[in-house]
C-alpha cells in the first residue's frame, strides 16, 4: 500500500508479492494537492487595489487564503510611517485557534496590500520543509522597530539578519504558541512583539524559529531593491534575487518601495509575458457602449531622464481608442536633449487634445514638484 499523500509507503507483505500472486496486488494511489496542507492568513480591514492585486496572485498559484479583519474598523496605527500594526497579531489569534492542533498543517501569515505571490504551494512547501525549522520569518536587511535590540540578534555571517514581520511561515501549533502570547493593544507594534520571542535565545530554540537570510521564500524590498532582477521564464515571470542567486515565493514591497513593488506586479507572475503579452489588461474594462458622458482623463507623463524611442511613445498618445475630448496631458520634461521631441508632439497635439500643459526643464522642477504640479 503506498500512500502518496503522506509522502511514505507501506511494503508490500511477502504472501502478496507479485513473484507469486501478480492479481491480489492493488497499488492504491491518492491525489495530493500541496493546498491541502498548507493555509495562508492574511488581513485586510478594507478591499484595496493592492489587496485585488494580491488575490489575483493568489488565485493563479491556487493558493487558500484566509481574510482577517473584513469590515472591521482599523485600529493598528499609521503603519508603514510609524510603530503599529498589533491588530493584525490580535486578528490571527483569534483566527487560528480553531487550526492550532493540526499538527501537519502549515501556515502562512503574509501581508496583502503591498504583497504579490511569484510562486506556487508546492515550491513554497518544499522550500520550508529544507529548513528544518518549525517557523521561519522573512529576513531584512534595516533593523525595525527598535534599533537597540541589534546586538541582540544571533550572528549572521551571510544573508540578512534582522526580522521582518510581513511574512512567515510555519506548523500550525508553533504559530499558534507564538501568537497566543500577544496581550497588548491593537495600535502595539507586531515587529517588535515578534522580535523580542526571536532575540530570545530560550523562546528561539524552544519554538525552533529561524529567519530566511536569504530570501528563499521571503523578498524584502526595502534597502534591497537593486538586488532583485526580473527573470524572464516561459510562461511566467519571477523575480531573482541576485545576490543570493534565489528565486524569492513573495515579494513584500515594504517601507518606501510600493512603487517598485508596482513596476515588479506589472509582469510577476504573469502580468506580462513575452508570450502572451499583457494577461491582465482586459479585466475589469468599463464597457464605454453604455457610458452617456465619457470620463475625463488627465495623463501625466513625466521625462526625468534621456528616454529612448520617446517620439514613438508621444506619438502612441494621439492614436489612443478614446473621445480626444475628454483627454488632457500634462508633461514635464526634465531634460534638454528632448526639447526638439516635445516641440514637434506639440505641433502634432495641439489640434487634437484641447488641453496640453507642458513643463519644461528651464523651471528646474525636482521630480516630486514636478508630480504635485501635475495632481
Amino acid at each position: 500500500y503506498f500512500c502518496l499523500t503522506e509522502q511514505r509507503y507501506t511494503e508490500v507483505p511477502r504472501y502478496l508479492s507479485a513473484e507469486h500472486h501478480p492479481e491480489n496486488i492493488l497499488i492504491h494511489v491518492t491525489s495530493f494537492s500541496p493546498s491541502d496542507k498548507l493555509l495562508v492568513f492574511t488581513v485586510a480591514t478594507k478591499e484595496t487595489d493592492g489587496f485585488h492585486r494580491f488575490m489575483q496572485t493568489a488565485k493563479h498559484f491556487n493558493y487558500t487564503v484566509k481574510v482577517l479583519g473584513k469590515g472591521e474598523e482599523w485600529k493598528g496605527g499609521e503603519v508603514p510611517n510609524s510603530i503599529g500594526g498589533g491588530q493584525k497579531v490580535r486578528l490571527l489569534k483569534e483566527g487560528i485557534e480553531s487550526y492550532a492542533d493540526q499538527e501537519d498543517l502549515v501556515v502562512m501569515f503574509v501581508e496583502c496590500y503591498d504583497v504579490i505571490f511569484a510562486g506556487g504551494p508546492e515550491e513554497l512547501l518544499k522550500k520550508f520543509e529544507e529548513t528544518s525549522h518549525k517557523v521561519v520569518f522573512a529576513a531584512d536587511g534595516l533593523i525595525w522597530p527598535d534599533k537597540r535590540l541589534a546586538d541582540k540578534y544571533p550572528v549572521v555571517r551571510s544573508g540578512k539578519q534582522f526580522l521582518n514581520s510581513g511574512g512567515f511561515i510555519g506548523y500550525a501549533p508553533y504559530i499558534n504558541r507564538i501568537v497566543q502570547q500577544w496581550n497588548l493593544q491593537d495600535n502595539d507594534d507586531d515587529q517588535l512583539f515578534y522580535t523580542k520571542i526571536y532575540v530570545d535565545p530560550l523562546a528561539r530554540e524552544r519554538i525552533n524559529i529561524t529567519l530566511d537570510h536569504k530570501c528563499t521564500i521571503f523578498q524584502t524590498l526595502n534597502g534591497a531593491v537593486d538586488e532583485v532582477l526580473l527573470k524572464f521564464e516561459e510562461g511566467r515571470v519571477r523575480a531573482r534575487n541576485s545576490v543570493y542567486d534565489t528565486l524569492p515565493v513573495t515579494i513584500h514591497g515594504n517601507g518606501p518601495t510600493k512603487i517598485h513593488l508596482n513596476y515588479l506586479g506589472n509582469y510577476i507572475p504573469n502580468a506580462w509575458t513575452q508570450e502572451t503579452g499583457c494577461s491582465i489588461c482586459d479585466l475589469d474594462l468599463l464597457d464605454l457602449s453604455t457610458v452617456t458622458e465619457y470620463p475625463r482623463v488627465k495623463i501625466g507623463v513625466f521625462i526625468e531622464q534621456p528616454t529612448p524611442f520617446l517620439p514613438k511613445f508621444l506619438d502612441r498618445l494621439l492614436t489612443l481608442d478614446y473621445p480626444k475630448e475628454a483627454l488632457s496631458i500634462f508633461i514635464h520634461n526634465n531634460e534638454v536633449y528632448h526639447e526638439k521631441h516635445i516641440k514637434k508632439f506639440w505641433e502634432k497635439a495641439k489640434n487634437i487634445i484641447r488641453n496640453i500643459k507642458i513643463v519644461g526643464p528651464e523651471e528646474n522642477l525636482s521630480q516630486a514638484e514636478a508630480r504635485n504640479m501635475g495632481m
